[in-house]
C-alpha cells in the first residue's frame, strides 16, 4: 500500500491545483517552504505521476456549440477488460470523447461537439461500432446536454476546492470556479498556430524547444505562437492529481434534474452552494446539472453526499431522485485521459495529419 501523503506534498499538490503556473519559488513563498523542498517535492510527484499537468483547449473558442455526458451501466455478466477493449476501439474512433472512466458495471463519457449532428453521428457509430458479437458489451447509455446557449459550464478541471476538504489543509479555502455562460466562436487561427494548439495538447509536458523539433521552427518562433494562443484564450494549463490512488477511495458522477417550474431566482441561488463549488467538473442549465466530486472513503462519501444534497432535497426543487454513480478508484480505469489532441486535430481542419507516434525529446 502507498504511504499517505506529507502535509508538504499535499500544499504543493494543492497550490497547483489551484494554479498550475506557479513557479517552485512561488509556492515557496505561498507555504513558507523552502525553494529546494517545493522542486524536489514538485519533481517527485510528477515522477511517479501523482500530479500530470494538461493545456484545456477553449473548446468554445474553436466553434464547439454542445458539451454531452454519457454515462450508464454494463453487462456485469461480461469481464470488464473485455467491456474496456470494444469502448477503447469505439474512442478512438470517436475524437470528440476527451475523458472516459470504467468501473465495475459503469461507464462514464465526456465529449464536446461542435453541432448535434456530429453528437448523432457519434451515437450511430456506438450502435454499429456494438452490434453482433459485441452486442453484449454495450452500455445502456443515457445522454445529457448542454449546448452552450443556454447552459453554464466548468470544463477547465477545478480539483482545488475538493483537495482542500479532503487533505483537510490548514490554508485559506480557495475561490470555488462557479459555471459560467460561454458563447461559441470560432477564433481564426493561422495554420502554424493551429499546429502549435494541437501539439500543447497533445504534449503538455513539453517544453517550447521539443514543440519546435516537431514543428521544424525555432524555439524563439513556438514560444511566440504560444503567446499569442495565449492572448487569444485557446487554452487553459491546468494541474491534475491522479485521483486514482488510495487517498481518494471513491468518485461520485452526479446527474440532477430540476423541477421546470422552479423559481429561476431560486435555482440561481441554488448554484451557489457546496454542492456546486466542490465538484471539479460541472456542467449545469436550469433544468439539469452533471457534477463530479471525490472522496476519501465510503463514510466520507455517505456524510458529504448527505450534506450537498440536503438543500435540494429539503427544498423539494428536484424532479427526481439524484442519479448517482459510484466508482471505486481501485476498480476503475481511465479509457481517455484528457486525450484533446484528436478533437483539436478534427476542429482546426487538420484532422488528418499523421499523429505523432513519440514524445519529443531535445537533441535527437
Amino acid at each position: 500500500m502507498e504511504r499517505p501523503f506529507r502535509e508538504s506534498e499535499k500544499l504543493v499538490i494543492y497550490g497547483l491545483s489551484q494554479d498550475a503556473h506557479l513557479t517552485d519559488s512561488s509556492l515557496a513563498r505561498k507555504f513558507g517552504m523552502k525553494e529546494s523542498t517545493v522542486s524536489s517535492i514538485r519533481r517527485r510527484l510528477m515522477d511517479s505521476r501523482q500530479i500530470y499537468f494538461a493545456n484545456v483547449p477553449s473548446f468554445h473558442r474553436l466553434g464547439c456549440e454542445m458539451f454531452v455526458q454519457l454515462y450508464g451501466s454494463t453487462n456485469p455478466a461480461v469481464p470488464k477488460d473485455v467491456k474496456d477493449t470494444s469502448h477503447l476501439l469505439f474512442l478512438d474512433e470517436t475524437p470528440e470523447i476527451f475523458d472516459s472512466v470504467s468501473g465495475e458495471g459503469f461507464i462514464m463519457m465526456s465529449g464536446v461537439f461542435k453541432s448535434f449532428s456530429d453528437y448523432l453521428e457519434a451515437l450511430d457509430r456506438y450502435d454499429r461500432h456494438f452490434m453482433g458479437v459485441r452486442s453484449a458489451e454495450r452500455a445502456d447509455l443515457k445522454s445529457v446536454f448542454f449546448p452552450l446557449q443556454v447552459s453554464r459550464l466548468r470544463y477547465t478541471y477545478n480539483f482545488a476546492p475538493g483537495l482542500h476538504r479532503i487533505f483537510n489543509l490548514d490554508v485559506p479555502k480557495p475561490e470555488p470556479g462557479r459555471p459560467e455562460r460561454l458563447e461559441t466562436d470560432t477564433i481564426e487561427l493561422s495554420l502554424m498556430e493551429k499546429r502549435t494548439l494541437i501539439h500543447l495538447a497533445e504534449f503538455p509536458h513539453a517544453t517550447d524547444a521539443q514543440i519546435a523539433q516537431l514543428l521544424e521552427k525555432s524555439r524563439q518562433t513556438v514560444t511566440n505562437l504560444r503567446k499569442r494562443l495565449e492572448k487569444k484564450g485557446m487554452f487553459t494549463r491546468v494541474c491534475i492529481p491522479l485521483l486514482f490512488t488510495w487517498n481518494i477511495d471513491l468518485i461520485a458522477y452526479v446527474h440532477l434534474r430540476f423541477r421546470p417550474d422552479l423559481d429561476p431566482r431560486t435555482r440561481t441561488e441554488l448554484s451557489s452552494e457546496d454542492w456546486i463549488g466542490l465538484s471539479w467538473y460541472t456542467a449545469e442549465r436550469d433544468s439539469e446539472v452533471y457534477a463530479s466530486y471525490m472522496f476519501r472513503d465510503y463514510r466520507d462519501y455517505v456524510s458529504e453526499m448527505q450534506r450537498m444534497m440536503k438543500p435540494l432535497l429539503d427544498g423539494g426543487v428536484l424532479r427526481s431522485d439524484p442519479n448517482i454513480s459510484l466508482v471505486s478508484t481501485a476498480a476503475a480505469k481511465e479509457l481517455r485521459d484528457c486525450s484533446f489532441a484528436p478533437m483539436v486535430r478534427k476542429f482546426v481542419g487538420l484532422g488528418n495529419e499523421v499523429r505523432s507516434g513519440k514524445y519529443p525529446r531535445v537533441g535527437l
